[in-house]
């Protein structure tokens, strides 16, 4: 009698994917609205003439760093829909700043700019957009006394902790292409 491998649980890559997917149940969604946003930012932007002037400002990663994670927490406050809205508009903008950037100083270089620190800060954007729709019922269940402020804080804590990864890395990233560019 062959004894079959018990499937109840998944390990590998399925694991990890399905850790993902119970953790973040709507990142796909989330993602594909920032996505399609980009996209049409970039199709609104096609349909204007750019300057190709390149003056590029002063960047410092802990400037960026503040800056996405000041975003991200306003964000989070906003529930998800206030968080959505706002991230599709980062997106937009985004999609129109990469043919601005594309026009000013061509492909190569906005591709030199843009292929580490966009996809992670997209990602960091999916995922604030999830930590608003976990953080906001926490926070009513502690304003109702159904759950306590300690909650709402450790809550927090959980929330901003995978953004906040991310943000850092595309923060460095973004900082380190600039640096690298400018050699």
């Amino acid at each position: 009698m062959t004894v079959l491998p018990d499937r109840s649980r998944a390990t590998g890559f399925r694991a990890f994917t399905t850790g993902i997917r119970n953790r973040f149940p709507n990142l796909g969604k989330d993602l594909a609205k920032i996505l399609v946003a980009v996209a049409c930012g970039a199709g609104f932007a096609s349909l204007f003439t750019w300057d190709t002037g390149t003056d590029a400002p002063a960047i410092t990663a802990h400037g960026i760093f503040l800056h996405n994670t000041a975003l991200a927490v306003l964000a989070l406050f906003l529930t998800h829909y206030g968080a959505t809205l706002m991230m599709v508009l980062n997106g937009f903008w985004l999609g129109m700043g990469m043919v601005g950037s594309m026009a000013a100083a061509g492909v190569e270089k906005t591709l030199a700019l843009t292929v580490v620190h966009v996809p992670l800060e997209v990602i960091a954007w999916a995922l604030t957009i999830q930590g608003a729709r976990v953080l906001w019922p926490v926070l009513l269940g502690a304003a109702r006394k159904v759950h306590s402020w300690r909650d709402a804080g450790a809550t927090l804590r959980g929330v901003l902790a995978a953004p906040f990864i991310f943000y850092i890395l595309a923060a460095l990233a973004e900082w380190a292409e600039h640096a690298l560019l400018e050699r």
